[in-house]
């Protein structure tokens, strides 16, 4: 008579957020990226949102930040602090070691070669060989995978409100965002957007003019969406208002990042950039 199976030897329905779940399409307009949604099998997710440290957990220096638009617990300290919960230590550890790149590569491979096959060449091997370690482990890598949960406050949101169109930092080559909201925060905004630039595009340092984009696709904030993409001077995006609310917002970013600038922005003369400040501070509030 054969024993039944234990749990120990069912597999672990978990899943990093690039395996396709429930709707899950990519699309090279107007930059490539991935949506997913439903991203996470639905008791993982639960599990997640029940476990998210409370506000006070998301410090400065050792104190609350209240006013701060955005605050984060990054990877290093969702691993060591026994008070965050086994799931989080779960999704950051899987989404920093180097099978997530792996799977980076099978959905972004083609994009993520044709805009650094040069730095291919200088590091004499290809991104599949690549040294990957965890952003703030201080072990060398040729690349760092980070995934931090991050915490909007509702003065974030009134930031978020006015957030112009931009790009992510010049070291960044991919990254994602996995959105925690409860069934009672959706329809409440803070959409992504993602805009397609016009010809001779300049930037203000990593910001597009708003005269200088056009504003493509609206994907709407939902309960266990995600959304990743390559980052680059194409993958223009913001984040769109959101609902006067004393609600924390919450999500968890992923980041690819190398130790220097793969790419430059064109930028704007003095001149021209101090006009379209002056033009932007109304959108400012």
């Amino acid at each position: 008579m054969s024993a039944s199976p234990t749990a120990a030897s069912e597999p672990d329905p978990r899943r990093r957020v690039l395996r396709p779940y429930g709707t899950y399409s990519f699309s090279d307009f107007p930059f490539p990226h991935v949506r997913s949604a439903p991203c996470l099998p639905p008791e993982q997710y639960a599990a997640l949102l029940r476990s998210v440290p409370p506000a006070e957990a998301f410090t400065t220096g050792g104190r609350t930040a209240p006013r701060t638009v955005r605050v984060a617990i990054d990877s290093s300290r969702v691993l060591d602090d026994p008070a965050i919960g086994s799931e989080w230590k779960w999704l950051v550890a899987q989404h920093t070691e180097p099978a997530f790149w792996l799977q980076v590569l099978e959905r972004f491979g083609a994009q993520l070669h044709a805009g650094l096959n040069a730095i291919e060449e200088r590091l004499g091997r290809p991104m599949a060989r690549w040294r990957i370690a965890r952003l703030g482990s201080g072990e060398p890598a040729d690349l760092h995978l980070e995934c931090r949960l991050v915490m909007e406050t509702a003065t974030a949101a009134q930031h978020a409100r006015r957030q112009p169109p931009h790009v992510e930092p010049s070291n960044t080559i991919w990254c994602g965002r996995l959105d925690l909201l409860g069934a009672e925060q959706e329809s409440t905004g803070a959409d992504l957007q993602l805009f397609r630039a016009l010809p001779d595009l300049r930037y203000d340092a990593d910001r597009a003019p708003r005269g200088g984009v056009i504003h493509e696709v609206t994907v709407p904030a939902e309960s266990n969406r995600f959304l990743g993409f390559v980052n680059g001077p194409q993958a223009i995006h913001a984040v769109g208002p959101r609902a006067s609310s004393a609600a924390p917002l919450y999500y968890v970013e992923f980041l690819a990042q190398m130790d220097r600038a793969v790419f430059e922005l064109p930028q704007m003369n003095a001149l021209k950039r101090r006009w379209n400040r002056l033009l932007d501070r109304p959108a400012r509030g």
